[in-house]
């Protein structure tokens, strides 16, 4: 039963109405900048149909040098403008990195979800977007007095992309 409703999931496209730019059809893979638990970051987007993609980060956040790789998926429109549409979306993933300090180097390894927020521009070939969610990271390195806060963080992410034809 699972496996049908993922199966219909993935290969269903819910209804779309197309940007006049065409992101995440004639052009799939997109390219910029992003802030979050890196810092700052380079990110990617490669969309292998109009609603489902692959986004990917790799961000130095000082001491820490991050990489995130999403499963992201389209919901609904939100709300469908003149300038721009904004969609709804879900997002899963894994990220992976590296504590680096004096004297001291830490793996980072966890995993995460959430949901965010994509606006397509309908004149520029670009999107800008804000993710939001947690993540789990059994065998990261904990400062916290807190420890809950050592294994479920905060994940987040905001920027834009340009896409090419």
């Amino acid at each position: 039963m699972i496996t049908a409703a993922l199966a219909l999931t993935l290969l269903a496209d819910p209804a779309h109405a197309a940007t006049g730019t065409e992101i995440g059809t004639a052009r799939k893979l997109g390219i910029g900048a992003a802030t979050g638990n890196g810092f700052i970051s380079v990110t990617g987007k490669y969309w292998l149909k109009p609603t489902i993609g692959f986004a990917g980060y790799i961000g130095n956040g000082g001491e820490l040098q991050q990489a995130r790789v999403n499963f992201e998926m389209d919901l609904f429109t939100i709300r469908d403008m003149d300038v721009a549409r904004l969609d709804l979306y879900w997002l899963a993933g894994v990220d992976g990195g590296m504590w680096i300090e004096p004297g001291y180097v830490a793996g980072k390894l966890g995993f995460g979800a959430g949901l965010g927020v994509n606006m397509k521009f309908n004149d520029w070939p670009m999107d800008a977007f804000l993710d939001v969610g947690a993540g789990g990271y059994p065998f990261d390195q904990c400062t916290s007095a807190v420890q809950v806060f050592c294994v479920l963080q905060p994940r987040a992410d905001l920027g834009a992309r340009y896409y090419f034809p």
